[in-house]
């Protein structure tokens, strides 16, 4: 048979996904996990902050000069969400998994719905 698979490969399930060639789990975000996570996050929300407040022209170069920047962090949170090493995760997974292992990790943990109940015990403004 030319085109026998290997039995020794099991399927992913909904959590897991790739990262280069390491099979990491999309794992729910702890009370500890988040203080490891807000060790490592520096420059992210400065930039965000930048990028949503750029000039519409300038929007896309905003954007683009922010991921240069912030691919060093990135690769920082996602190692210590999947315990990769980060140097394994700058020269071995490409942007496009970084980016869906966050998206990710953000629908599992449903951080959406968590900023709204956030959001709502805070006191109005009057």
């Amino acid at each position: 048979m030319l085109f026998k698979r290997k039995s020794n490969i099991t399927a992913l399930n909904e959590n897991e996904m790739m990262l280069g060639e390491q099979r990491v789990k999309i794992e729910k975000l702890t009370i500890a996990k988040w203080r490891e996570l807000f060790a490592v996050i520096d420059k992210l929300p400065g930039l965000i902050v930048q990028i949503l407040s750029a000039p519409q022209d300038d929007f896309y170069a905003y954007v683009v000069a922010g991921l240069d920047i912030a691919f060093e962090e990135v690769a920082q949170i996602v190692s210590v969400l999947t315990g990769l090493d980060a140097d394994y995760i700058e020269h071995n997974v490409g942007v496009d998994e970084l980016f869906e292992y966050v998206s990710k990790t953000v629908k599992r943990n449903r951080l959406e719905d968590v900023v709204k109940n956030v959001k709502s015990l805070l006191p109005t403004a009057k």
